[in-house]
């Protein structure tokens, strides 16, 4: 029997690593039973809340090793095979994610075998191919991968207590949602835009277009959430969780209403019209989240988000309308930022409302147009230091905030801002929010 271990790492740099869940883990472990039965002994080897340097402690021997390759998780990924190999220099590791999709000499340097693509069939073949003693370099999926072939992602990996959970539902202004058993699901897969600061085109050869679960298979999956597990309420992680067409996206939604799960998700703004705005209140849902990114609409042109002002303000009040909550994210540092943005960014929040920001810096992740062809923005010093990647501005008592790039002084669009402006206008918007009751919590 094979013993496969897939290894999910800290995530020490979340506030808290168990709000969310390893879905890539669930789905791949959950086809690798399907396929192999019996002949596989697989295993969830959860690093969460355990610190780095006693992680090695927590690994059991395994013959094969999955890792599912993020940026901000690179370095500890690789600090475990390294301490791995050393203890057991026998067993195989695999990894694949936009990480490694993006840097593949260098992971294969790290790894044995690369997926690149969706997994599902890939790490059939690798497994495969290791009880064959002929473990390829790179398995590459260049087809669409049709999401509802395979059964719905098995849980059983985890403890009971890590799937079901409270606190995962909590609105700002109405209490009791807060007490109910919730997890994360994701329903799709993909996205069919091109934003110059999101991964997502890099690796759109191995994920093209956005595909849905069937409603059917949507609805079968939260029953199965509410009976093994007591499930409540559910957040959808998906990147556009309303399906863009509103023929596909009214059966949907009716499928989750139909189980009677209580929901909150993210989508675009042009996703939402008024008959989808009334649906959502009908099934369950009780907050969505908006990527606004910015109110300035030359900025919104540059990186390519195909949304505008208008249609946002929209959105947001179709939501306070139909008592929904309505929470959006919003970058700054973004290209072509005019001088009075913080002004402009606050009389749009004014205006529109939203119970909640999330307003984020912006940072050059790799994979990303951004990060691929810079200068297109007026962008140097790019940092390879990922741990500068994430910002959590409930840090900053005792950390400040830096940026992962430099505007050149002159950019195709202008005169460039300077990092300490950027970082200047950021922390001033997070003091509003916060003493206005808009910031996370």
């Amino acid at each position: 029997m094979l013993k496969i271990g897939f290894i999910f790492p800290s995530s020490e740099y979340l506030h808290d690593p168990f709000r969310g869940d390893p879905h890539t883990h669930f789905q791949i472990l959950t086809v690798l039973e399907s396929h192999f039965g019996k002949k596989v002994d697989l295993s969830l080897i959860d690093l969460r809340g355990i610190k780095k340097e006693f992680a090695i402690y927590h690994i059991p021997e395994c013959d094969v090793y999955l890792h599912s390759i993020y940026t901000l998780d690179y370095a500890e990924q690789e600090s475990i095979v390294s301490n791995l190999r050393a203890r057991y220099p026998k067993a195989k590791h695999i990894a694949g994610g936009p990480h490694a999709a993006v840097f593949q000499k260098k992971s294969l340097k790290v790894f044995d075998a690369l997926i690149l693509g969706d997994g599902e069939e890939s790490i059939i073949k690798a497994i495969q191919d290791i009880l064959k003693s002929k473990l390829k370099k790179i398995y590459e999926q260049n087809k669409i991968i049709d999401i509802n072939r395979y059964p719905y992602p098995s849980r059983k990996y985890l403890p009971e207590s890590t799937i079901a959970r409270k606190g995962l539902i909590s609105l700002k202004d109405t209490r009791g949602y807060e007490d109910l058993l919730s997890t994360t699901v994701i329903f799709s897969r993909g996205c069919p835009y091109n934003c110059a600061f999101c991964a997502m085109p890099q690796i759109k050869k191995y994920n093209p277009q956005v595909r849905y679960k069937h409603p059917h298979l949507v609805e079968e999956e939260i029953e199965y959430l509410k009976r093994d597990y007591g499930i409540k309420a559910i957040s959808l992680l998906d990147e556009i969780a309303i399906p863009p067409n509103p023929k596909k996206a009214i059966p949907y939604l009716e499928a989750i209403g139909r189980t009677g799960i209580i929901w909150k998700a993210q989508c675009r703004v042009d996703s939402i019209t008024p008959e989808i705005a009334k649906l959502l209140k009908k099934t369950g849902c009780v907050i969505m989240c908006f990527g606004i990114e910015s109110v300035c609409q030359n900025s919104l042109d540059i990186i390519n988000k195909k949304i505008n002002i208008e249609r946002t303000k929209e959105s947001i009040k179709l939501m306070k309308q139909n008592g929904i909550e309505c929470r959006v994210y919003m970058i700054i540092g973004l290209p072509n930022e005019p001088e009075d943005i913080v002004e402009q960014t606050w009389s749009f929040i004014k205006e529109t409302a939203p119970d909640l920001v999330y307003l984020c810096l912006l940072t050059i992740r790799p994979g990303t147009v951004m990060y691929n062809n810079p200068e297109k923005f007026g962008i140097k010093n790019i940092t390879n230091d990922w741990s500068k990647t994430m910002h959590m501005y409930s840090r900053y008592d005792s950390e400040m905030p830096s940026l992962t790039f430099e505007y050149e002084k002159n950019t195709p669009w202008g005169k460039g801002t300077s990092q300490e402006k950027i970082i200047k206008n950021y922390l001033e918007l997070q003091r509003r929010l916060k003493e206005a009751n808009l910031a996370i919590r």
